[in-house]
């Protein structure tokens, strides 16, 4: 179940006297959100809500298979650990650090049981006191390579020192 660690960053935020009323039950509406298995996010969200941007977008458009998608069978000990978050009006903007264990399919890369740790940034918006649109953005390279899908990236020299790459 994933589960909201907050920085002190955050915790400063909440206790900000510059922010209005709605701006703090905005920001507390996002972090109950990100606290919930993503099956129980719907109670926060106007109906028919879907996010306009899923963070792993990338990957998702690279495997099509329902069977191989993101789910919370995927990193099944996740925590998420808010970082920073920005709130204005009726928008709340965060970074936050996605951490488990990855046990179940990621848009067709299988189990491999090892650890990752992957920053994700969001932006919410809200109406009436529900969550109406929402953009994601998941550090899809950074996860491949902790997965070992992408063999040799590590290794690829920068432009900057491969003797073949003109200057």
């Amino acid at each position: 179940m994933p589960s909201d660690q907050h920085s002190p960053a955050v915790r400063r935020a909440l206790a900000d006297p510059a922010l209005t009323d709605e701006e703090r039950a905005n920001l507390e509406l996002v972090l109950r959100f990100r606290s919930v298995p993503l099956a129980e996010r719907s109670q926060y969200t106007v109906d028919g809500f879907r996010p306009s941007r899923v963070g792993m977008a990338t990957l998702a458009a690279l495997n099509t298979d329902p069977g191989l998608r993101f789910d919370g069978t995927s990193i099944p000990d996740r925590s998420d650990r808010m970082l920073d978050d920005i709130v204005h009006g009726s928008r709340v903007w965060a970074t936050w650090l996605i951490q488990g264990t990855h046990l179940g399919p990621i848009h067709g890369i299988p189990p491999t049981g090892r650890p990752v740790s992957v920053l994700e940034v969001g932006q919410w918006r809200i109406e009436n006191g529900l969550i109406a649109e929402a953009w994601f953005l998941v550090d899809e390279l950074a996860l491949i390579h902790q997965l070992g899908a992408v063999d040799g990236l590590a290794h690829a020299p920068h432009p900057r020192n491969d003797p073949k790459v003109a200057h």
